[in-house]
């Protein structure tokens, strides 16, 4: 989920604490697609459900997998996940669903240092890489009055 801001791009990026080791992650949003639903109708419902945003898609990016060891049971998980590159288009960042401790807009550059996995990071690297190209598909530039860091 990207936003153009006087100072260049910003993706709104999340925060949670896992269930299982207390351990707080910076994260893209993402979930599962339900029975009947497109990969693009999903990602729309999870940015809005864990963020708050609303939004349009601007692109498929690449698809990430890994593989991860079930807390639950020890069997190994192979997961698949679909990232696509969406327009800001309505709302304040905020964990709406409750599934994110936080959620707030983070410049584009910055975003890759801050993102637990590794999977997650190379995501944003494509976006920063594709960024002349879809800023021009973003809203007009938000006058930001915050002081600069």
């Amino acid at each position: 989920m990207l936003r153009r801001v006087e100072r260049g791009l910003e993706v709104a990026l999340a925060e949670r604490t896992d269930r299982n080791t207390a351990e707080r992650s910076v994260c893209l949003p993402k979930g599962l697609v339900a029975a009947g639903e497109s990969s693009e109708e999903a990602a729309l419902r999870e940015v809005a459900e864990e963020t708050g945003l609303g939004a349009r898609i601007l692109e498929r990016l690449p698809e990430v997998r890994y593989r991860y060891v079930s807390a639950v049971d020890g069997a190994l998980v192979a997961k698949r996940v679909q990232f696509f590159a969406m327009a800001w288009e309505a709302g304040e960042p905020h964990p709406a669903d409750g599934e994110m401790d936080r959620v707030s807009w983070c410049a584009l550059e910055r975003a890759p240092a801050l993102l637990r996995y590794q999977g997650e990071r190379r995501t944003v690297e494509v976006v920063l890489r594709r960024a002349a190209a879809l800023s021009p598909s973003l809203a007009p530039v938000i006058i930001d009055r915050r002081p600069s860091a």
